[in-house]
């Protein structure tokens, strides 16, 4: 999955957001994956000690599928040195990091947001958006989250986009992302569910 999300361009946050528990809820609902940790010879023997039989998938050898070329490039890494012990231990770092960034985007959102209650708004100081670019974009990723209630996050290309137009002053009229209406007066930015402003 790691290698999967690094070809696909992720962020450091999509690199390592694929948990035992999913970080993401809906309804207040959380995704958990209790047997991530378990190896498959185990799994295998889970299966047929408590279902009574197992199931081999062929298509977990059809390299027409990303998912198994993936597999096989590991196999292929691992004689290079790069066995999962090490991938782990990679990933784990990167969680840290991740982390630690964390700590500062809630400092910023706590610091340079007000969260108005009756109309489900944000509104945002200058300062929100003078923080190092990982902080702006994750913290902006979370507020349009929070307001939409969708459960994915905006594409981060799309959160991009509005980084850029925002801090250009290029956004009088306003923008729509995500199922919100963002807006920029003065150095204050706006932002709202679709059907409030």
């Amino acid at each position: 999955n790691f290698l999967i999300r690094m070809l696909r361009g992720s962020g450091l946050k999509g690199l390592t957001s694929f948990g035992t528990t999913s970080e993401y809820k809906k309804n207040d609902i959380s995704i958990i994956r209790p047997m991530m940790g378990i190896k498959k010879k185990d799994l295998i023997f889970l299966a047929k000690k408590v279902f009574k039989y197992f199931i081999n998938d062929p298509s977990n050898v059809n390299k027409n599928f990303k998912r198994i070329r993936i597999r096989f490039l590991i196999d292929e890494l691992e004689k290079e040195g790069l066995d999962k012990e090490k991938l782990k231990l990679t990933i784990n770092n990167l969680k840290d990091s991740s982390s630690t960034i964390d700590f500062y985007v809630n400092k910023n959102i706590n610091n340079n947001s007000k969260y108005i209650k009756s109309n489900n708004t944000f509104i945002l100081s200058q300062f929100f958006f003078e923080q190092p670019h990982e902080i702006v974009f994750r913290s902006l990723s979370y507020l349009i989250r929070s307001i939409s209630k969708k459960y994915y996050m905006p594409r981060g290309k799309n959160i991009e986009n509005l980084i850029d137009i925002v801090k250009s002053d290029k956004i009088d009229k306003g923008v729509t992302l995500g199922g919100c209406f963002i807006k920029r007066i003065n150095k204050t930015t706006i932002i709202s569910r679709e059907n409030i402003i």
